[in-house]
């Protein structure tokens, strides 16, 4: 008796999707027919992430607004970076792939910035945050701390191809010397219509039966390890595109992607 190996049948879904700043080019996605992680939906996640974040850049550039991030410039990278369950699970699996020396220096950076925000008193603060002011001044006292995000190498992003939706979506356009202070009201973002950190972590809530909630970065690979039987859950992959899509759009996957029944 022999055995073959069955690959999983994979659904191609062609979506078109309309913003307020216009329509993103029809995308092609395949979906496995298989059970899968919300960790998994992230990376199909970002690609429309990107798309969104492009064409809203070009509504702001069209109307004269020049963009004061560019490579090198890390001072928004000292921010309390906010993700989303889903987005923690994500970079819990990016980290563990990496070789063991690179891991080991990555998970010592993690390491540090937990340390200091204890000394800080931070960590506890966090745990008992309960509004937006005392979310806005934990915020402010972290920056003041001036601790790079784990993964920023020579003031740049050593996982940019990796980063989380918060870091896409951030793009300003007020001149860059107000960057040292992010919490200062002249400080002008370009606004995002689609914003996928919310939509994954409300769709996190429903499947995860639990309050939305937004983790730091800083915090991500604790919170991750200890809310692993989570990222261990699993939904039929393309019942779970199709929701994920209705989160980040507002509409169903089938009107997205008309010919997907035919």
């Amino acid at each position: 008796m022999t055995s073959e190996a069955v690959q999983p049948q994979v659904k191609l879904i062609t979506i078109t999707i309309e913003t307020p700043d216009g329509k993103l080019p029809p995308a092609r996605v395949g979906i496995p027919d298989i059970p899968m992680r919300m960790a998994n939906l992230i990376p199909p996640m970002q690609q429309l992430c990107n798309g969104i974040v492009e064409l809203a850049i070009r509504r702001e550039v069209s109307q004269g607004a020049t963009i004061s991030c560019h490579k090198g410039c890390g001072v928004c990278c000292s921010q309390l970076v906010p993700l989303s369950s889903p987005e923690v699970f994500f970079l819990l699996d990016f980290v563990y792939a990496l070789p063991s020396e690179r891991r080991n220096q990555i998970e010592a950076r993690f390491r540090a910035v937990k340390e200091a925000m204890e000394a800080k008193g931070l960590v506890e603060r966090l745990r008992k945050i309960e509004d937006t002011q005392e979310h806005q001044m934990l915020a402010w006292d972290y920056f003041r701390m001036g601790m790079p995000c784990p993964f920023l190498e020579e003031n740049a992003c050593s996982i940019h191809p990796h980063r989380p939706f918060a870091c896409r979506e951030y793009n300003v356009i007020s001149p860059p010397e107000l960057c040292t202070d992010p919490f200062n009201k002249g400080i002008k973002k370009i606004r995002i219509p689609k914003n996928m950190t919310t939509a994954t972590a409300r769709l996190a809530a429903e499947l995860f039966e639990l309050p939305a909630m937004l983790i730091p970065m800083t915090s991500a690979l604790e919170w991750a390890t200890e809310h692993e039987t989570y990222n261990r859950r699993t939904w039929p992959g393309v019942w779970l595109f199709n929701r994920m899509m209705e989160y980040a759009t507002g509409a169903d996957l089938e009107s997205l992607n008309p010919e997907m029944n035919k």
